[in-house]
C-alpha cells in the first residue's frame, strides 16, 4: 500500500501527453507515476531513464530486461 495516493490522470496538466503515450502503449498508467506527478519533473526523469534503460538500441534484448525486471520485482515481493 502506498505511503501516498495516487493523483487522478489529468491532476498535472503538464504530463498529459506524457500519460496519454504510456496508456495507449501499455493500456495502464503505472501507480508509481500518478504518485510522482506531485512533482511533473520527478515524472518526466523517471520516463527518460526508462527510456534509456529500455532504448532498442542496447547489447541486452528488451525481453530479456523486461524478465529481469520481473524476476527482480518478484524476488522483492512486487506483483509486477
Amino acid at each position: 500500500m502506498p505511503r501516498l495516493q495516487p493523483l487522478p490522470v489529468g491532476a498535472a496538466p503538464e504530463l498529459k501527453e506524457t500519460f496519454e503515450k504510456h496508456g495507449a502503449a501499455h493500456g495502464y498508467i503505472p501507480n508509481s507515476q500518478l504518485i510522482m506527478q506531485r512533482r511533473p519533473k520527478l515524472v518526466l526523469a523517471v520516463r527518460a531513464l526508462s527510456q534509456a534503460v529500455f532504448d532498442p538500441a542496447g547489447t541486452v534484448s528488451i525481453p530479456f530486461k523486461r524478465l529481469l525486471g520481473y524476476v527482480v520485482a518478484r524476488t522483492h515481493g512486487c506483483h509486477y
